[in-house]
Order: structure tokens, then sequence, then C-alpha cells
């Protein structure tokens, strides 16, 4: 074997172990973006409905607007839709984490477990289509389904 042949070969084995070096830096970025990903939706999450529950006046829009969306008057109602918008970006920022991989499908399912319990009152589904088109099509596209099979399932039993 020639010194030439030999530094050839080194040079492969370089080149192995740094795209080795590589894919492990990348695969430990993609686990670190992922981490920070959760942090800030759990964050946002806990922040929100902390809010709700110490906020009386709040909670007290969201419940009766849930249970009879009409029977608020205009400004509660306008009060609602807003509230309501805002909680549901939180869901659709979890929404497209999940579906470009970043956030978990097991912890997309215990996110989304909550905003199917809201959308399990009836007048909180009356009251999506009045904010539906404040939301990105796809995300409203997964509510419109989630919403169906809700409905569905209410006037199945």
């Amino acid at each position: 074997m020639t010194l030439q042949q030999l530094a050839q070969i080194l040079g492969a084995i370089g080149v192995i172990a740094s795209l080795i070096y590589v894919a492990i830096q990348i695969r430990n970025y993609a686990r670190a973006v992922r981490a920070a990903t959760y942090q800030q939706l759990s964050a946002s999450l806990a922040t929100m409905w902390m809010n709700l529950s110490t906020n009386e006046e709040w909670l007290g829009k969201m419940l009766r607007g849930g249970a009879d969306f009409e029977a608020l008057n205009r400004m509660e109602k306008a009060t609602f839709r807003m509230g309501l918008m805002s909680y549901l970006r939180t869901y659709e920022n979890a929404w497209f984490q999940r579906s470009i991989g970043t956030l978990r499908d097991k912890d997309w399912q215990a996110i989304s477990s909550v905003m199917e319990s809201m959308f399990s009152m009836p007048r909180m589904r009356a009251a999506w289509p009045l904010i539906r088109n404040r939301s990105g099509s796809d995300f409203a596209e997964h509510v419109d389904k989630l919403v169906a099979r809700l409905v569905a399932a209410a006037t199945a039993n």
C-alpha cells in the first residue's frame, strides 16, 4: 500500500466521521426544536387556561356563550368570538406544528382533546362559522371535520 492510498483511506474515514458527526448534530438540533416548540405551546395553553380560571367575568361569558350563544348581548358575543379566536390560534399553532412534524402525534392528541371538549358544547359549535374565516384553511377544515363528528355523535345519542 502506497502512502497516497493510505492518505485516501484516511481521508475517506475522515469524511465518514464528519458525516456521522453532522447527522448527530442535526438530530440533536431537531430534538431541541421539538422540545422548545412543546414548551412554548405548553406555556401558551397554561397561560390561556390560567387567565380563564382567574377571570370570572370572562369565564362566565365562555360558559354562557358555550351553553347559549344567542343569549349573549352584542358586546358579549363580540367578546366571546374574539376570545374564542385567541384560544383557537393557540390550537392552530399546535395543529400546524404537528403537521410539519415538530409536535408528536401523541402530544397533539393531548392538546386537541381540550379543543374537542370546547366544541362539544353545542353553542360553541354554533359560534364556529362566525370565526371560521379567521383561521388558515387547512385548520378550518380540520375543525369542520371535528364539528361534523361531534354533531353526528350528538344526534346519534
